[in-house]
């Protein structure tokens, strides 16, 4: 608008009673008035000891040398439908964290190709040597609850218990999703699970139509699984290496409710895959 001037939020002028309370008290600010959108941290640690949910329409943008450093056992960071994040370091300093880092719910019904959710050039690190907690959780449970078209970009996790899961949980009635969402440039390192799929093969709790492209997982002696397949038509595309340090013959599993996933990572041997669908491309 002709005469608006618009400006960033920066979280050093707010205040709270530990850093996760100023941050929240920003993004509640940028939430109320709809001049302000983006939420900018300084380049400095944070430390991080509750959840902050990330509003519908903001933005946390994370500075280059800003850090989420974690102590406790909560959701770090909940986005709303049409939040986004970006640039984010989080390392997890807690031996008794064992929750979702990053956490998308379907009730905020994230829908349509025209919606703005982004989580972008992420770093999620538990440094606490627990391999706990979870990077990535996209979960589903309720009535038209759906995650759909959000897009992931240039993400990086290690030493957690599971990088990615999409989870979709029966609902009492109806129908919940969690489909058609791309996760480009994923690196997996030093994880027990790479990427896990909760759900029925489809309706009426569905996780299908995701696709995952340029993987790179690297496993440890920790590493159980690399990937383990529900849903339908599912894709994954990528490199993963030293599959000799997995003591578990079964590096990839399509679960029974699965059927026409597809998964191309020529590294893994056909002999290490367990296929109990249909119509599973391997």
């Amino acid at each position: 608008m002709k005469g608006m001037i618009l400006m960033t939020i920066n979280v050093e002028n707010f205040s709270g009673v530990n850093d996760a309370a100023a941050v929240q008290s920003a993004i509640d600010y940028a939430f109320s008035h709809n001049s302000f959108k983006t939420v900018l941290l300084s380049d400095r640690d944070y430390y991080i000891t509750g959840k902050i949910v990330i509003k519908e329409g903001i933005r946390l943008l994370f500075g280059y040398g800003t850090r989420f450093v974690v102590n406790g056992n909560f959701r770090v960071l909940e986005l709303q439908k049409n939040a986004s994040l970006e640039g984010a370091y989080i390392a997890i300093d807690d031996v008794n964290f064992n929750s979702p880092v990053i956490y998308l719910d379907g009730k905020y019904k994230y829908y349509n190709t025209w919606n703005k959710t982004l989580i972008k050039d992420i770093n999620i690190v538990n440094w606490s040597g627990s391999y706990k907690g979870t990077g990535l959780h996209l979960y589903s449970n309720g009535t038209g609850h759906e995650i759909s078209f959000v897009n992931f970009e240039n993400i990086n996790i290690a030493g957690l218990n599971t990088a990615v899961r999409l989870q979709s949980t029966k609902p009492a009635t109806g129908y919940s999703w969690v489909n058609a969402n791309r996760f480009t440039n994923v690196s997996i390192d030093d994880c027990v699970q790479g990427i896990v799929f909760n759900s029925s093969e489809s309706i009426p709790n569905e996780c299908s139509g995701n696709v995952f492209s340029n993987l790179q997982i690297q496993p440890s002696t920790k590493t159980v699984k690399l990937v383990t397949i529900s849903g339908q038509y599912n894709e994954f595309n990528g490199m993963a290496w030293d599959l000799s340090l997995v003591r578990n013959n079964t590096l990839v599993e399509f679960l029974s409710q699965s059927s026409y996933n597809k998964i191309n990572i020529r590294s893994i041997p056909t002999s290490r895959i367990v296929d109990k669908g249909k119509f599973n491309l391997k």
